[in-house]
């Protein structure tokens, strides 16, 4: 669904009319409730791709969490600035965060964003993204029973000072913004010398300082195009029941339905046709895979 920030998309009646036209051509024929369903699919993920940045590269990404999570990190985090900085992440970021977001916000928080199974990550961040547009990202917990005076007076002893109180988002974001740390060894200051070793967040399976830097440039520019053809589909097998049929042209209901959009969305006249071929590409390999109980027959056979 679209996220609260973005600016609306609603189809038209032309546009609306393309729908069932597409429809058709697919040999389908959905009842007002499902092709309504299916309209608000569309238009969601026709908001969600005008409000998705740039995708930039790695390194892009790696560093707007990496600040993410050093801001997350402070003894007093700003909470307007956690917000601004986690509504411009790079997509590649977004996708990071929203892979992990419903397992650690219910696991640690025990919240239920209300995602249902195996959402997209891009969806499940703008699903984060609304929760913590709420009191309920911000308001304090209760704090807990005061101690008996004898404990209290020994506390500050003990703990180095009284337990600081954080927001749930805060608890969120830096539980979201990295994997966890590592010691990295400092870095050299000539002579033989070096500084000493500090933690790093485990970033995107990398940590800043480690030499594990794979990922050289960014994503390919049309990315963002794929991932508009997945969102399309996933609204298609939402509203019809049936997995949308191959096909990279407009001679099918579901592609007409994706050169319909790229059109309204003024996009290149090719960049359709690129965007499905890509998305039968990875759709056909994924089928290919051998499944986990034929991989483990096989192999008890060669034992």
């Amino acid at each position: 669904m679209a996220d609260e920030g973005e600016t609306p998309f609603c189809l038209d009646d032309e546009q609306r009319a393309r729908v069932g036209d597409c429809l058709r051509k697919g040999g389908l024929s959905l009842p007002p409730d499902r092709l309504k369903r299916l309209i608000a699919g569309i238009e969601a993920s026709i908001a969600h791709f005008r409000a998705t940045p740039p995708d930039g590269s790695f390194r892009d990404a790696h560093d707007a969490l990496r600040a993410l999570w050093a801001l997350a990190e402070d003894d007093d985090p700003p909470i307007g600035q956690l917000k601004a900085r986690l509504a411009r992440l790079p997509a590649a970021a977004r996708e990071s965060i929203g892979r992990r977001v419903p397992t650690v916000m219910l696991r640690l928080l025990g919240i239920d964003l209300g995602g249902p199974a195996g959402e997209l990550p891009e969806r499940a961040f703008d699903r984060f993204l609304r929760w913590t547009k709420t009191p309920e990202a911000v308001q304090l917990p209760e704090p807990p029973p005061p101690l008996p005076k004898a404990m209290a007076e020994k506390l500050p002893a003990l703990t180095g000072g009284a337990p600081v109180s954080l927001p749930p988002l805060v608890t969120a974001l830096r539980a979201l913004s990295s994997n966890g740390a590592r010691p990295v060894q400092g870095r050299s200051r000539g002579g033989g010398k070096r500084s000493g070793p500090r933690w790093e967040p485990v970033i995107m399976g990398e940590v800043r300082g480690a030499g594990t830097a794979r990922h050289r440039g960014g994503r390919p520019a049309n990315e963002r195009h794929r991932q508009l053809v997945m969102h399309l589909a996933c609204d298609w097998l939402n509203a019809t029941g049936e997995p949308p049929k191959p096909g990279r042209s407009d001679n099918t209901g579901f592609g007409d339905l994706v050169h319909s959009v790229f059109a309204w969305l003024g996009l290149p006249d090719d960049s359709a046709t690129y965007a499905l071929r890509h998305y039968w590409r990875i759709s056909k390999a994924v089928k290919a895979r051998e499944t986990l109980k034929d991989f483990l027959r096989r192999h008890s056979k060669e034992l």
